[in-house]
């Protein structure tokens, strides 16, 4: 089956890898509108959301007789990604905040925990593979995905992530423009030191922030453990594509991150197949693609796509 002369698997792994990086950019945006800079940990929370789903799955539900199945481990995926999301903001950018670091600190900061993040994965997963026996790396979660009646696991991933990416991103809107959280987290992003004075507790809302941060992340590490094998590494080997997902759509935008997962899930995987490997070029080189949309959208709209797009809006209102 064929889809605008796309063969119907490369278009759904394309589609499905745009989810995952929707999912990623949105919590990596979400992360630069609260501190002000990209972390280089961010990739680091989308592995812990993968250990917990599978840890769970092989502690909790196996042993119980419970149906051994992704989304029953969201709810504790999201949790202790958030919490630690939270406490990497409590113990690591808060404070640097406070005293007024700049972005270059704040950043070399964030590289910092990402090893930390880093070595804790392979220490855990060390001590679970020694002393309990389990398979700890090289895994992939594959099999524990929800299968719809009639469909493969390529549909059904297909099915899911999108789902998954509605959900997420309407729960978002609705989170940000029809609640007072959301009116209250907007005025503290536009305007810090306005909101404090009229006494928004700007911290408690960041903390807030980052608790979705860390659970949508998370959520993301789960889908991203169904393609490539789990390891200490699974975030950070793709933290790169992630942020140009959230530069090609806009860091300043949450929305911004919808629009470059698209943008660079279909350009990676339709251009190494369609591009790359007609002409003998090896896939490992699919990244150039993404990349050159970056330069090219960053020398007409440094601010990503949504920039062009409001201008765009505006001059046809006008």
């Amino acid at each position: 089956m064929e889809f605008l002369g796309i063969d119907y698997p490369t278009l759904a792994r394309a589609i499905i890898f745009s989810n995952i990086y929707v999912l990623l950019g949105l919590g990596l945006n979400l992360t630069y509108i609260t501190t002000k800079i990209p972390s280089f940990a961010h990739g680091d929370l989308a592995t812990v959301g993968a250990y917990v789903s599978y840890f769970t799955i092989v502690f909790l539900l196996q042993p119980f007789g419970l149906p051994a199945n992704i989304y029953l481990t969201f709810p504790l995926v999201a949790l202790v990604t958030g919490l630690v999301a939270v406490l990497s903001y409590i113990a690591v950018f808060k404070p640097m905040i406070r005293r007024g670091a700049g972005i270059t600190p704040l950043m070399i900061a964030s590289f910092g925990l990402h090893y930390v993040i880093f070595a804790s994965i392979a220490i855990v997963a060390d001590y679970v593979q020694n002393t309990f026996g389990y398979l700890t790396r090289n895994i992939l979660l594959t099999r524990w995905e929800y299968i719809w009646p009639g469909t493969d696991f390529l549909t059904s991933a297909l099915i899911n992530t999108t789902i998954m990416v509605a959900i997420i991103t309407t729960l978002l809107y609705f989170l940000l423009y029809k609640t007072r959280y959301g009116i209250v987290m907007r005025a503290s992003i536009d305007n810090l030191y306005l909101a404090r004075a009229v006494g928004i507790n700007v911290e408690k809302v960041f903390t807030a922030a980052w608790l979705l941060i860390g659970a949508v992340t998370g959520i993301a590490g789960v889908y991203m453990a169904m393609f490539f094998p789990m390891t200490e590494e699974l975030g950070w080997l793709r933290l790169a594509v992630v942020f140009i997902v959230s530069v090609v759509g806009g860091l300043s935008n949450i929305y911004g991150a919808v629009l470059g997962g698209y943008v660079v899930g279909l350009s990676l995987v339709l251009g190494a197949t369609y591009i790359l490997t007609p002409l003998n070029i090896p896939t490992e080189f699919q990244l150039v693609i993404p990349f050159a949309f970056v330069i090219v959208i960053l020398l007409f709209a440094p601010q990503g796509l949504v920039e062009i797009i409001s201008s765009l809006v505006q001059r046809i209102r006008k």
